[in-house]
């Protein structure tokens, strides 16, 4: 039964992780066209693509709480209820969308000069970058409507060829450009926005009949998904303010170099995390159904399982890219940011170590409805990391060192706590059976 168990997981892991490891590789490779050897370029772009990260991620749980309840929808084979989901989900993001967009070209260098301290040269190109990107929330979120209908209908090649589709059109236009008419990063916003609308369109045309049945259907379930959506944005909020834009804006004050070493650092990230994401995703899948079985040994199992491929993908991860550190970050900087960058490297990954512990067990109590229990303690947690952060801030002791050593240590607690919980519910549960391994 474990080697079964183990062998379904990575079934479902390493598809998703080869593309999605494909991608990144052709993202630095547009992220070097897009730089051009410039410091500025480089913490422009990777500051503002994180800050969009970030806003996508808290704004896309309304395509989670969609996966949730599309997918009881069809478990009760309720065809005219997941139609429905679709026209209501296709409505607020819609929604969200247009209001990001105005709110981006209203107050987007206001936001850039207070938040990150730009000014100059630097605030006036980042800001037309951001302004380029004013749709990118919206098409994001028809992205992972539209996947996610894909990946229902098993077409889930189609989703590979088209992303390798728009990232190579965004390829050619950074090279058209950023390299040949000499754009710099404003040619690079409107590259990356192309491609997403590019790729926005294909996959709804591949899913455009599932479409055109919903919205023939009524939006009767807008208020199911923003009940389903509250908590797992709240927790997504926590993550993407305090150590997105609250940690990014504490960087950018020490420097432009230091920003963008840290730019680099979080590239490096975004690849050695990859493999915790996927497998959080599947502790989510794996473990729902488990607690719908009452099976606490197989939530535990998965748990083991996701953790350890997790660890192991990690280490292997940050070897290989620490041992590559300067030729990494040559591609992008100077010989002073690659001279410095393999120690920042190296502080970024111990202190991110325990991610994968705390992603782990996130993702399985929210699979077991404990997602409010999960947004209190990170809201309490976080809180307090925040307010010692501003209190290091105001003291004037802020250095990279100590806040990713402060972000380490809320990692820990947070993986703590809800390790804790998840004893706690072992043993409390009523249900609870020692099934054999």
């Amino acid at each position: 039964m474990q080697e079964n168990l183990f062998k379904e997981i990575q079934r479902f892991a390493f598809p998703l992780m080869t593309n999605n490891f494909l991608q990144l590789i052709i993202n630095q490779l547009i992220l070097f066209l897009a730089v051009n050897q410039s410091i500025k370029n480089l913490a422009g772009i990777t500051t503002i693509q994180s800050l969009l990260y970030a806003l996508g991620g808290i704004l896309g749980v309304v395509a989670l709480a969609f996966n949730i309840e599309g997918g009881q929808a069809l478990g009760k084979s309720d065809e005219k209820g997941f139609l429905q989901l679709i026209k209501s989900s296709l409505i607020v993001n819609m929604l969200i969308g247009i209001i990001f967009a105005l709110i981006t070209l209203v107050f987007g260098r206001l936001f850039l000069s207070i938040t990150y301290a730009f000014d100059g040269k630097m605030l006036e190109t980042a800001t037309v970058y951001l302004l380029i990107q004013s749709p990118y929330i919206f098409l994001t979120l028809m992205m992972f409507l539209s996947a996610n209908l894909i990946k229902i209908q098993n077409k889930t090649n189609d989703i590979l060829v088209i992303s390798l589709v728009s990232t190579g059109l965004e390829i050619l236009l950074n090279l058209i450009l950023v390299r040949m008419i000499h754009m710099g990063i404003i040619g690079a916003s409107i590259a990356s926005i192309f491609a997403l609308l590019v790729m926005v369109f294909l996959q709804f045309w591949v899913v455009r009949h599932k479409l055109a049945q919903a919205w023939d259907e009524r939006a009767t379930k807008i208020k199911q998904l923003l009940r389903k959506s509250v908590p797992l944005g709240g927790q997504e909020i926590l993550e993407g303010v305090i150590f997105t834009i609250f940690f990014e804006a504490l960087i950018a004050r020490l420097g432009v170099t230091t920003l963008a070493i840290y730019g680099l650092c979080a590239q490096a990230l975004n690849i050695i995390k990859m493999p915790t994401y996927i497998y959080e995703n599947a502790v989510t899948i794996f473990g729902s159904k488990a607690y719908g079985e009452a099976d606490f040994s197989k939530i535990f199992r998965i748990i083991k399982i996701a953790t350890v491929s997790s660890a192991g993908f990690y280490f292997i991860f940050s070897g290989l890219i620490l041992w590559n550190a300067k030729r990494f970050a040559a591609l992008f900087s100077s010989s002073e940011i690659v001279a410095r960058f393999p120690m920042y490297l190296l502080i970024a990954l111990v202190c991110s170590m325990f991610f994968i512990s705390y992603e782990i067990f996130k993702g399985i109590l929210q699979a077991m409805n404990l997602e409010k229990f999960v947004l209190r303690n990170s809201f309490v947690i976080n809180l307090v990391m925040f307010l010692v952060m501003l209190a290091c801030k105001l003291t004037g002791v802020t250095s990279f060192v100590l806040l990713f050593t402060i972000y380490g240590f809320n990692l820990l607690v947070l993986s703590l706590i809800l390790f804790r919980k998840l004893m706690k519910e072992k043993i409390n549960t009523s249900f609870y059976t020692d099934k054999s391994y």
